[in-house]
């Protein structure tokens, strides 16, 4: 039974920098363990546009909303902490920080991508304290909630074939005296979550894929209804600092940008502060065909980090009733090919594609005829007169991966196009570029 006592405490919890100021008679008991204020101090004379009307200023006449001002002077600004930082040596500090702590990642790409063994090999990373970034160093605690793959046939054996600390692996259900089959679900149990991941000190939460745990009575494609549920699991995660990696189906429709394809991406726009897709890129008659993996959005860091390319790994995992098939992610070398790239290639018309194909051929043939090397300037100039375009050339050289190699000052300043086997090495020619 609510007393008046309670009806006049409000939620002091801060959202947004703001305090939330719901009162306790309206709040549920207290979201996400919100901490309580009382009824604050009625102010005194009004002065305005109430004043000398007889009319009552808003508070006077009951109403319990109002505004608070701070002086932005009074804001302690933090610097971004990465929970997957691959900054090289001798880079700015964090300057390629891929994922933020205590945020909400993406992680989206086709079926039979990878998307599922990379979290896993995010797991095995953080439970080991192996994953580059702010906690190198400190195993933490993961919850991987999985709504689609097996825990006994396939969870459990891709994270021993990963290497994870399988003590601080936690697996989460759900007990519920009035459901017999009750499971995770968004935004019902994120107080929950977010004490327990507390708790048990979890660094990192998997929601495997996201959509699935969200409130069967939530019509997901509607951007508003999705945010509703997915809000108060990001405020969860800032409150009780653990990362959300939500994985994520591109759909079949779509250009070529990762954040549309995204099942939900309405939803997903301004919530998710990182989106690291996958793809895999297709090579002549289906040969030499390759996965990349490419950091599509970054709202806290930098865009243009280089792409990878990764493998995924067969691997047999010994149990007592005989070996476990299973997969594990490897991460491989940088490379110049982007996930967007292969999605725009990949909507390109079949005849375009043959014509893409020839303009490449053009390209090895031509520079190999120059002895491995030509300047841009020329081969463009050939290449227009081939009927050619300048984009497609670019394609091209991109596919290629030629190298660049800038030569000349000033206005005399060009560049020379290489074949990656006749480069010249770095420590000869200076810096690279295979833009």
């Amino acid at each position: 039974m609510t007393t008046h006592e309670d009806a006049t405490r409000f939620c002091a919890h801060l959202v947004d920098g703001r305090p939330c100021d719901n009162m306790a008679a309206t709040h549920d008991g207290g979201q996400l363990g919100h901490p309580f204020r009382a009824e604050l101090p009625r102010p005194g004379p009004v002065l305005g546009p109430f004043a000398g009307n007889g009319a009552h200023p808003p508070e006077e006449e009951g109403h319990r909303r109002s505004l608070l001002f701070r002086p932005a002077s009074a804001i302690k600004i933090k610097p971004v902490r990465w929970l997957w930082d691959t900054t090289p040596e001798g880079a700015p500090p964090t300057s390629h920080g891929r994922i933020p702590m205590y945020s909400l990642a993406i992680a989206a790409g086709g079926p039979g991508i990878g998307k599922s063994q990379y979290a896993v090999w995010m797991v095995a990373r953080i439970t080991t304290g192996t994953l580059s970034g702010e906690l190198w160093g400190k195993p933490r605690g993961v919850i991987y909630a999985a709504a689609e793959d097996s825990w006994a046939m396939t969870i459990a054996p891709r994270l021993i074939a990963a290497g994870a600390n399988m003590d601080l692996v936690w697996h989460v259900s759900v007990r519920d005296d009035e459901q017999a089959y009750a499971r995770l679900t968004l935004p019902l149990d994120t107080s929950l979550l977010g004490q327990e991941a507390e708790r048990y000190s979890v660094a990192l939460l998997v929601m495997d894929p996201l959509l699935s745990y969200i409130d069967k009575g939530i019509n997901d494609y509607r951007a508003a209804e999705v945010r509703q549920a997915l809000e108060p699991l990001v405020a969860a995660a800032d409150r009780h600092h653990f990362t959300i990696l939500g994985l994520a189906h591109f759909t079949k429709a779509g250009g070529a940008d990762p954040l549309s394809r995204i099942a939900g991406s309405g939803a997903f726009g301004q919530l998710i502060r990182c989106l690291i897709a996958f793809a895999k890129e297709e090579g002549e008659d289906g040969a030499d065909s390759r996965f990349v993996m490419s950091l599509e959005k970054n709202n806290l860091g930098r865009l243009g980090l280089p792409s990878y390319e990764y493998v995924i790994q067969p691997v047999t995992v010994p149990t007592e009733e005989g070996p476990s098939y299973v997969s594990r992610f490897v991460l491989g070398d940088e490379t110049t090919t982007s996930v967007r790239e292969v999605m725009r290639d990949e909507a390109v018309p079949t005849g375009d594609r043959a014509e893409s194909d020839e303009i490449r051929m053009w390209l090895r043939d031509y520079l190999t005829d120059l002895g491995g090397s030509a300047e841009n300037s020329d081969v463009m100039k050939d290449a227009q007169k081939l009927g050619y375009s300048r984009s497609s050339v670019y394609r091209a050289k991109t596919k290629l991966r030629l190298v660049t190699r800038p030569r000349g000052f000033g206005k005399g300043k060009t560049s020379d196009w290489y074949l990656p086997e006749a480069a010249p090495s770095d420590h000869d020619e200076g810096s690279s570029d295979t833009r």
